[in-house]
């Protein structure tokens, strides 16, 4: 039987959570059933290189994300011609308004859609407008959600049509993650020792995030767990003013910023609690690997994250842009040792019921196969 061509378009230069779940279905999908093409900036095929290791992908460096783009969207379409995909698989609305309906110019029999959250960039008359995604929708068969509250969003928001979208959860490769296993070891290279209480928050450095609000909390944190030590994990556009208000503010000594690492499982072994301050989620790849390192999670009631961290069971929820109520929540966790490591345990035993990358491949192999039988 003919493998199925498949090909997924990014847009962003940079690698974060939504790109993870790319890299994660080129890993993953059976070679004897896709063969696979991947349509990326030069920066993030730089970046998934040493990952892809022996995995066959068709590449082509192209940030196809508008129209007005006009030779980066026609290396696009012969980049289509060339491949001959059976279905197109765009993630995120600036890729999907351009490949959707470029993909259906050039004859390719199914797109799917994979909607990650709300975009930050939607803001004012024109741009706040969903007209343009309900016309480009129409180029799609298929819209995978990445949370409940996705589907809603876009059902409700949008004015998606309902019978489209199937919500496929964000899924980890839970084998990476072992708790206790390197956690002496990543404590003595960071210069913690085994008693340091240390907040972690792992996530691209960007408004989005909500760093700032963590900032704002953190000498609330220091006034009851005064050896508190913050770990700030990744990189993006606000590095410098992050540093500076933490140098400005005197915290600097309790806050260290390690740039983008890709490490993360053994960083999260070293920690207490991971915070997850942002303004908007799809559903938070860095919530699942904490819970899979049984961390708790103190995070913002946002989207699709409470779908991950229960409130009171394996994390506690607070409003976003609220310094106090998470200075509040996390004082909490790093005063009650005992009642942390519950919370980390019930988390590392949902992530494992819900969260296996194994189950979310295969939910997503079955949406494309369930858009391709729609052209058959």
């Amino acid at each position: 039987m003919r493998r199925i061509r498949l090909m997924f378009v990014l847009t962003s230069p940079a690698r974060g959570g939504v790109e993870e779940v790319v890299l994660a279905l080129l890993q993953r999908l059976d070679p004897a059933e896709f063969s696979l093409a991947l349509a990326a900036p030069a920066p993030l095929l730089d970046a998934f290189a040493p990952d892809l290791g022996r995995t066959r992908v068709d590449t082509l460096a192209v940030q196809a994300e508008g129209w007005l783009g006009t030779t980066a969207v026609r290396r696009l379409g012969r980049f289509i011609d060339r491949v001959r995909p059976d279905i197109v698989n765009p993630h995120l609305f600036r890729s999907t308004a351009v490949a959707a309906p470029l993909a259906r110019w050039h004859g390719v029999p199914a797109v799917v859609e994979t909607y990650h959250g709300r975009e930050g960039w939607r803001r004012g008359a024109i741009r706040g407008s969903f007209l343009p995604d309900r016309l480009v929708a129409r180029c799609v068969d298929r819209v995978i959600a990445v949370s409940e509250a996705a589907r809603d969003f876009l059902t409700r928001g949008k004015g998606y049509p309902p019978h489209k979208i199937v919500v496929v959860p964000n899924g980890r490769d839970l084998s990476a993650f072992a708790p206790g296993r390197d956690r002496e070891a990543v404590r003595k290279e960071l210069g913690f020792d085994g008693q340091t209480p240390v907040v972690g928050v792992v996530g691209r450095l960007e408004a989005q995030k909500g760093h700032l609000y963590l900032l704002d909390a953190w000498p609330a944190v220091l006034g009851e767990v005064p050896d508190a030590r913050l770990l700030v994990v990744g990189d993006g556009s606000l590095r410098g003013a992050l540093e500076a208000r933490a140098r400005d503010t005197g915290l600097a000594a309790s806050v260290i910023f390690t740039g983008f690492r890709t490490d993360i499982a053994r960083l999260l072994d070293a920690i207490d609690v991971l915070a997850l301050p942002s303004l908007y989620e799809g559903m938070p790849l860095t919530a699942i690997e904490a819970g899979a390192m049984a961390r708790p999670v103190v995070a913002t009631a946002v989207d699709g994250t409470p779908e991950v961290v229960g409130d009171g069971t394996t994390g506690l929820l607070v409003p976003p842009a609220d310094p106090r109520a998470l200075a509040r929540a996390l004082c909490a966790l790093l005063g009650d040792p005992d009642r942390a490591q519950r919370l980390g345990a019930a988390a590392r035993a949902a992530a494992v019921e819900r969260f296996d990358l194994a189950r979310q491949v295969e939910a997503t192999a079955r949406v494309y196969r369930s858009a391709l039988s729609l052209q058959r």
